[in-house]
């Protein structure tokens, strides 16, 4: 009885996996643009990104994450992007 209750839980449960990765449930996708997150949020008040180095980025990014509402992927995208933006300046 047990037995047969616990492969019934099984699966139930790999039913329910299996329903929600066909019905369109979000799949993991590749790395945000910092760049295009950048612009999307940050020319809102800024107009050039700022030449910082990589640590004066970090806090700016930190603080401003919250502000703009950024999710952690969009903030280190962002980092990246002034990180790659100071090194070319």
């Amino acid at each position: 009885m047990k037995t047969s209750l616990c492969f019934l839980v099984c699966l139930f449960m790999c039913s329910l996996l299996s329903v929600g990765s066909l019905s369109g449930a979000p799949q993991a996708s590749k790395a945000p643009d910092g760049e295009e997150v950048y612009k999307t949020n940050c020319t809102r008040c800024h107009n050039t990104p700022p030449s910082l180095n990589e640590r004066q980025s970090r806090v700016v990014v930190a603080h401003m994450r919250v502000r703009a509402n950024l999710t952690q992927r969009d903030a280190n995208a962002v980092m990246h992007y002034l990180a790659e933006n100071a090194r070319s300046n």
